[in-house]
């Protein structure tokens, strides 16, 4: 090699698979001291001397080194190939996860396939993490720290996903929409996520399918169900995902304290599909349908409540039946093109459609009386006094269709070695058919009464837009700055609104083994239809988008514990609410008071400590501690808590295996909170 002037070899490193950007790869001139790292999105500028040739060696902990020759410094893209023999050791092993960026947690998909719940749905894991809380074990509903179910931003490569609308009960939802065995990386924000994304009230899922280099699959069968998944290729420049999941909880409904015929038959099929057409463009399409239905003819619900001293039971006869249905379908697309090697651009479309009856006609005959709690007598645990018979009716006749079709925009432009500005734009469109008819009467002691009649049709058009800036600043090798807004816009109020955001990061200790990161910003949820729909049934406009201003301070510390590898992560948050709308909770159901506004505030604190308490294999505890209260303006009581005011939540997910056989595996998954408040609410 000849000295002289010195010159800059550019150019980019990406994963061949799937050609993305390869973050944090060393590029070395070999034979001398001469290296650099890539950025987050593959790219790299090395300073060397000019030369008629040169040697790189590119090397990365999750990839095959390579070596380069290079007869020029013109810009050179280079694949890397994944070591699957180092892949498999970590996956194998359960190292701690690396620090969160930019405030999102990962979560090992290998996790989600060993959680131990009744249908292995995917959002039972979430709910071990801290400040993530479920009050039901066969829902995939989720709050966080002191939100609600419909708080929660859900993407799947991209795309925004979406809830069904008329479920009130755990055991009627069927399954969730993530199928667990396409799942290939998992990012989750409780709180203060940067800009790019998108505006409601509590938290942030981000969800990408995988991608397999060889033909791969597995079936699973059960009592409960069946689930099934296939991974091929037709060419080295695609990949199909092909995932089938079936589930039938009759025999588990059958243990409920309501006996009666059940006849669940829940049905999701899912296709994901992805094509390289070249080393800077690739195409993903995702298709889902899903088929749920629910059907019960209940026959008699049994009910002991009381002390041992005073017992009380509740007996209902029933006649009648009850069925749920829904189908949806969802779909979309993503486009991706590398324009130069530092400007990206991604184009989403997708689409959501759901056609959901709700059906009921069941009349129940109830009974209360005391039961016997003398051991001696010959009626013992048996009626003894009765305090009051009567019936009941419930009918239902509901039809719900709603659409949902959006389009985004999204670019990263890499100006500068250590700046990213990330712009986009979000168009969604929104439609909504809503037919209610039911009522409900009782009938005690001769006199009825009719408790509630709803018959109502609703229509609901609503357009939203919005427009982000974001700048990521890598300041030094341990200072990160992430400032953002996002401009928005929703038709059903008319509002347009800014939401900043802010995101300050830092590497602690020598070993830069811990690191501190400090969220900011505005969030705002235009009202869906959902928040729109009073108890009765009316559409009330003019509804102003709930507002939340995060404050979120997180410490992470990796540490080593008898030679292995462990992690701890603690936050500490305030959330300033306002404009926020009142609701309460029956099962799943939100029941939400359009027609009062009302301000509040949560804050608390969370801990998680995971690692590998046995060797190879990473388990966690988690504990959360949460206050949360609203003002309602219309009612004049100050501060009551909210519904979802759980002050004290802890998990754990504890995970062990066979000494002389590592693949037979055991776990457990622990949850424990105090109660939920109970007392008056606007009626």
């Amino acid at each position: 090699m000849t000295l002289g002037q010195n010159q800059s070899i550019k150019g980019r490193i990406v994963d061949a698979r799937n050609n993305e950007g390869i973050g944090s790869a060393s590029v070395q001139l070999i034979d001398t001291e001469l290296n650099t790292q890539t950025d987050s999105l593959g790219f790299f500028d090395l300073k060397v001397p000019k030369s008629s040739e040169y040697q790189l060696r590119i090397t990365h902990v999750s990839y095959i080194d390579q070596n380069v020759s290079l007869q020029s410094t013109d810009s050179v893209l280079i694949q890397l190939q994944v070591d699957n023999l180092l892949l498999q050791q970590v996956d194998v092993s359960g190292q701690t996860e690396n620090l969160p960026k930019n405030g999102l947690q990962k979560i090992k998909p290998l996790s989600v396939n060993e959680t131990a719940t009744p249908f292995n749905e995917f959002n039972q894991l979430l709910t071990t993490l801290p400040g993530v809380v479920s009050n039901n074990e066969l829902s995939s509903s989720y709050a966080v720290r002191g939100g609600n179910f419909d708080e929660n931003l859900v993407y799947v490569n991209g795309m925004e996903i979406y809830r069904p609308f008329l479920v009130r009960a755990g055991q009627q939802e069927g399954l969730s929409f993530i199928n667990p065995d396409l799942v290939g990386n998992i990012e989750f924000s409780a709180g203060g996520w940067e800009a790019k994304y998108g505006d409601k009230l509590s938290s942030n899922l981000l969800i990408d399918y995988k991608r397999t280099e060889e033909t791969e699959g597995n079936v699973n069968l059960g009592l409960l169900g069946a689930s099934g998944y296939l991974s091929t290729q037709f060419n080295d420049k695609d990949n199909l995902l092909l995932g089938l999941r079936y589930k039938n909880a009759k025999y588990l409904f059958n243990t409920f304290e309501t006996a009666g015929e059940y006849l669940p038959r829940f049905l999701d099929f899912q296709a994901f599909y992805n094509y390289r057409f070249s080393d800077k463009t690739t195409l993903d399409l995702l298709a889902v349908f899903a088929q749920n239905d629910y059907r019960i003819e209940p026959a008699s619900r049994e009910t002991d409540f009381g002390s041992f001293q005073q017992k009380l039971r509740f007996l209902v006869e029933f006649q009648g039946a009850e069925s749920l249905s829904y189908r949806s379908f969802q779909g979309g697309a993503r486009l991706r093109h590398l324009f130069t090697e530092n400007f990206r651009t991604s184009v989403i479309l997708s689409a959501f459609s759901t056609s959901e009856f709700e059906y009921n006609n069941t009349e129940g005959f109830y009974r209360l009386c005391d039961v016997d709690r003398d051991l001696s007598s010959d009626t013992f645990d048996e009626c003894i006094s009765l305090k009051g018979i009567g019936a009941n009716y419930n009918y239902a006749r509901n039809f719900l269709y709603a659409q949902v079709a959006q389009a985004i925009i999204r670019n990263d432009w890499q100006f500068q070695k250590d700046q990213l500005l990330a712009f986009g734009i979000e168009f969604k469109k929104q439609y909504v058919n809503d037919f209610l008819d039911e009522y409900e009467f009782r009938d005690s002691a001769d006199f009825a009464q009719v408790n509630r009649v709803v018959k109502q049709e609703n229509n609901l058009e609503a357009t939203f837009a919005n427009i982000y800036v974001q700048h990521e600043w890598q300041i030094n090798n341990r200072h990160s700055l992430n400032s953002g807004l996002r401009l928005n816009y929703g038709s059903n109020t008319g509002e347009w609104l800014l939401s900043p955001r802010v995101q300050y990061q830092v590497i602690l200790h020598p070993d830069k083994s811990g690191q501190f990161n400090f969220s900011t910003g505005l969030y705002r949820q235009y009202p869906f239809y959902r928040e729109l729909r009073d108890f009765f049934g009316n559409i009330t406009p003019d509804v102003r988008a709930q507002s939340a201003l995060h404050f979120v301070g997180n410490y992470t510390k990796n540490i080593e514990l008898w030679e292995r590898p462990f992690q701890l992560n603690s936050s500490l948050y305030y959330k300033h609410l306002y404009n926020i709308i009142p609701f309460d909770v029956d099962n799943i159901r939100l029941r939400y008071r359009p027609e009062l506004s009302a301000d509040g505030y949560a804050y608390g604190t969370d801990f998680r400590f995971s690692g590998e308490f046995i060797p190879d294999i990473e388990s966690w505890f988690s504990l959360g501690l949460l206050s949360t209260r609203e003002d309602i303006a219309e009612d004049n009581n100050g501060y009551i808590r909210r519904p979802t005011d759980q002050r004290v939540t802890a998990a754990i997910f504890f995970q062990d295996n066979f000494i002389n056989d590592p693949t037979l595996k055991v776990n457990l998954k622990l949850q424990i909170g105090s109660g939920l408040p109970l007392g008056h609410r606007i009626v």
